[in-house]
């Protein structure tokens, strides 16, 4: 009997029950409930057009002179290549084309890749999913923002303002986002500046209210959370130490393994729901009971959101279209000192001496010891630079020595072809995996993506497929290379995004130094001592005085307007120091650099002799010093 076939799960809610994770599937695609013990011979269908095409402001979004352009453009190729005719016969398509904000090039190229795009689109049925995130981006257009991940790739997000990036201008492969062949459905992460994400999210539920849920995270039981609930079932309650013994809690030998085989049951099932970092589902009507599982208050605005119990494996699994609603503190950080868009930016010397000279603390995510040394060795003259510089320090580009091997011959030949050897980006290996095995670019990227996920079974097909000829030597190198993607890494248009920002960011460093001292010290965090942000703000012209943020700035002095500290005074520079994690004045008490020179003897004389700033007249420089750790860790 077919109902008597294997099972597996497909993580889709239960029609009868709702049940969330007891639904499953045959081969022959029935499905059955285990919580209710409902068959359903024909299988269970996802959640198709999850998103529906209404869009609430979308006479507000349509542009008539960018659609009339583009429509002439289009048809002037089409006259060409009449097959394709029929693209641009969907009328979600032609809805679309009417709310671009940006005229597409008059190139063959161009129109042919928005042609791919559009069928790709058509095709995965998630033409809603554009016609939504441009509405929000309507919702918030007061609010700067930059996209996350791979939607950079895509031509149509640029032609429709959701990223200022043009992906055939910076030679980005559109495989990353989306291709023929991917399994699961692209979604679009944005970020916004993370004091006023709320606000964002406030907009978005009140606009399809009702319609609007966050998407959750499923916390699994890890080693000591398992210890910890088996220790509880147990019957002890009291507080559990971080260093304890089982045989201190409980004297019973016999509990003591009954705990461990508890726990030891417990590790790697499910332990309770969390709200996910940003992802939310948009529903055609609203959110469905069966899905619900509670409502979240946002953190600023006493607001209320739903919450439905799915993960985002199960949205994908389900056939939801999700789009992700972040926080970026960097931002956050150069809102608050221009408002100048960040694709207005123009290029700078000055700016790319900065990175080059390893000014580069306070900048948000390019502040660390590793891309200080990064910049200084890359000395970056153009935003590619800056984005392989961000790719590079990520651990799946700096492993195997890659990082250091690629720095010596990109510095030396800046060369595309000198770059292609390496992987650096998530594409990088796209297209090293098509160039070994001649596959297309649709399966090159599920091959990519199998290593990334650690999926043996596809690896041994890719593996199957490299030419015969090749030594044992040559493999191994090749497994080496794929197998770090399973580290973290950069696709190319997030990347080239995050490079953007931090050349706006860097540029206001150098032309605005006092402002952006105001801004990091108000909206960012560090890697470093608090203290260090002061003391570059004091370099900066800045007057320091005690307190907390938010600060403000009167005649360049720098004020605390926070209830419990704007009336701080100092209490001397080593208790503001402990309460405040900073100080005013000069050097901290205690601390001194003196330099000497004192004369050469045999065990200087691997000394460099030409360096005068180290020995003179047959004396060797020396330093002695006394100063405060720096570093966060």
């Amino acid at each position: 009997m077919e109902q008597d076939l294997k099972f597996k799960k497909c993580h889709l809610p239960c029609p009868a029950c709702g049940s969330s994770d007891a639904l499953s599937v045959n081969e022959n695609g029935s499905a059955k409930c285990f919580s209710c013990d409902e068959f359903f011979p024909k299988g269970v269908d996802k959640q198709d057009n999850i998103i529906d095409s209404k869009v609430n402001n979308y006479d507000k979004l349509i542009n008539e002179d960018i659609y009339e352009k583009n429509m002439e453009i289009i048809n002037l190729y089409l006259e060409k290549h009449e097959k394709k005719k029929y693209i641009f016969e969907n009328e979600k398509t032609l809805k679309i084309l009417k709310i671009c904000k940006n005229v597409i090039k008059d190139k063959k190229k161009y129109i042919s890749r928005l042609c791919k795009e559009f069928k790709l689109i058509d095709e995965f049925g998630f033409h809603d999913v554009f016609l939504q995130v441009c509405e929000i981006l309507y919702l918030s257009r007061d609010v700067p923002h930059i996209i996350r991940g791979s939607a950079g790739s895509c031509l149509l997000c640029y032609l429709l303002g959701i990223t200022d990036i043009d992906p055939i201008k910076e030679n980005i492969t559109l495989s990353r986002f989306m291709h023929k062949k991917r399994n699961d459905i692209p979604d679009i992460d944005i970020d916004f500046p993370a004091h006023l994400r709320d606000d964002i999210y406030k907009k978005i539920f009140k606009n399809w209210e009702g319609q609007v849920a966050r998407i959750s995270n499923h916390i699994m039981y890890a080693k000591k959370s398992a210890f910890r609930e088996a220790i509880r079932r147990k019957g002890h309650r009291k507080f559990v130490p971080r260093d304890y013994k089982l045989e201190d809690i409980f004297d019973d030998k016999k509990v003591v393994e009954e705990v461990k085989q508890i726990a030891n049951k417990l590790i790697g099932n499910f332990r309770c729901y969390s709200l996910h970092c940003g992802g939310i589902i948009i529903f055609p009507n609203k959110v469905p009971d069966n899905l619900f599982l509670k409502n979240f208050l946002f953190n600023k605005n006493k607001f209320e959101g739903q919450q439905i119990w799915m993960n985002k494996n199960q949205v994908e699994d389900a056939g939801m279209i999700k789009i992700d609603v972040l926080s970026n503190k960097g931002i956050s950080q150069l809102m608050t000192v221009s408002d100048k868009p960040i694709d207005d930016y123009p290029h700078d010397e000055k700016v790319f001496e900065l990175f080059a000279n390893g000014d580069n603390i306070g900048i948000t995510h390019a502040e660390s010891r590793g891309m200080r040394k990064i910049f200084m060795t890359l000395k970056p003259k153009t935003i590619k630079d800056l984005a392989i510089a961000l790719a590079l320090i990520r651990p799946a580009a700096s492993k195997n020595y890659q990082k250091s091997a690629f720095l010596k011959d990109y510095t030396e030949y800046r060369t595309e072809e000198t770059r292609s050897k390496y992987i650096i980006f998530d594409d990088d290996a796209t297209l090293y995996i098509k160039s070994l095995i001649n596959c297309s670019t649709s399966d090159a990227d599920n091959f990519r993506r199998a290593f990334s996920k650690n999926k043996w079974r596809q690896k041994r097909k890719f593996f199957a497929q490299l030419d015969e000829d090749l030594s044992y030597d040559e493999i191994e190198e090749i497994r080496t290379k794929l197998e770090q993607l399973q580290y973290y890494s950069f696709c190319k248009s997030h990347a080239y995004s995050y490079a953007k920002l931090i050349y706006a960011l860097a540029y206001n460093k150098v032309h605005n130094p006092k402002k952006f001292w105001l801004a990091t010290l108000n909206q960012c965090n560090t890697s470093y001592r608090k203290w260090v942000h002061f003391r570059e703000a004091r370099k900066a012209g800045l007057k320091l005085n005690i307190g907390k943020k938010p600060w403000i700035l009167e005649e360049n002095n720098l004020i605390s307007v926070n209830k419990r500290t704007k009336d701080a005074t100092s209490k001397g520079k080593k208790n503001d120091y402990f309460k405040y994690g900073f100080w005013k004045g000069s050097f901290f008490p205690g601390m001194y650099y003196k330099e000497y020179f004192t004369p050469l003897t045999k065990k200087h004389t691997r000394a460099r002799t030409e360096n005068f700033t180290i020995i003179r007249n047959n004396k060797i420089k020396y330093a002695s010093f006394k100063g405060i750790v720096a570093t966060g860790r």
